[in-house]
């Protein structure tokens, strides 16, 4: 290994005890042996980051895959330990566990089948129902998760799955992609109203999120107004006058 003037920053042979071209004394130096230290840790970094930048899209989502399920499956063992040491069972770490359970499920689903978006919402949509089954059950008892939680877990995704259609079928993606979210959000707002003043009033009610759904349309008619106009040739600074 090469030794480092730490004045000048010149590779120095190991037999050398002054730098030739600043004529530093490099015997022994501390400082020199800190330099050469950064430079093996600085190729290191640049061995993985280059090494990363040579995997496909497809190795890079099983090796995100991967470091996910080492990290959730840590997690569980380490709050299962710490659970069955302190309170001599399987209390409060079940949450936990469950929780990373769902998550990991969720990534399998995002990095195997992303581009079916059947599988991967229904899958979705079921590891997540059974989350709130069972952070229900938990508490020995089927409440929220059957009348609440579900409802609005479902719209979720019914909204989110019609949105992602939105967007794959577009031609052209610009202003108009906005234009769906601002709609996505008015739709979302009256499913969640809809499902807690059922749950709570038993019967559907609807008032502050028919304020946001009309707050939404002219927000959305004018992204896709303007989008319709740039798709039509208009440069952006000549239909702004600027």
């Amino acid at each position: 290994m090469k030794k480092i003037c730490p004045n000048c920053k010149v590779e120095l042979d190991d037999h050398m005890e002054n730098c030739p071209l600043c004529n530093y004394s490099v015997k022994e130096s501390p400082e020199s042996d800190a330099g050469s230290n950064d430079t093996v840790s600085a190729g290191m970094g640049d061995d993985f980051i280059s090494g990363y930048e040579r995997l496909s899209t497809v190795q890079r989502r099983k090796l995100f895959w991967e470091l996910s399920g080492i990290i959730l499956f840590s997690g569980i063992m380490v709050t299962l330990i710490i659970d069955l040491v302190t309170s001599k069972g399987i209390t409060w770490s079940k949450y936990t566990i469950t929780a990373c359970l769902v998550l990991f499920a969720n990534f399998t689903l995002l990095t195997f089948w992303r581009h079916r978006l059947f599988i991967l919402f229904g899958g979705s949509l079921m590891f997540s129902s059974l989350l709130l089954l069972l952070l229900d059950l938990y508490n020995l008892k089927i409440g929220w998760s059957i009348k609440l939680g579900i409802p609005i877990l479902l719209s979720f995704y019914i909204v989110v799955f019609v949105l992602t259609m939105l967007v794959r079928s577009a031609k052209r993606k610009g202003l108009n992609v906005l234009a769906y979210f601002f709609m996505a959000i008015g739709i979302f707002s009256l499913c969640i109203e809809g499902s807690i003043s059922e749950y709570l009033l038993k019967e559907i009610r609807l008032s502050w999120s028919l304020i946001l759904l009309v707050s939404m349309i002219p927000i959305a008619a004018i992204l896709s107004f303007i989008h319709y106009r740039l798709n039509k040739g208009i440069e952006l600074n000549r239909f702004f006058h600027i």
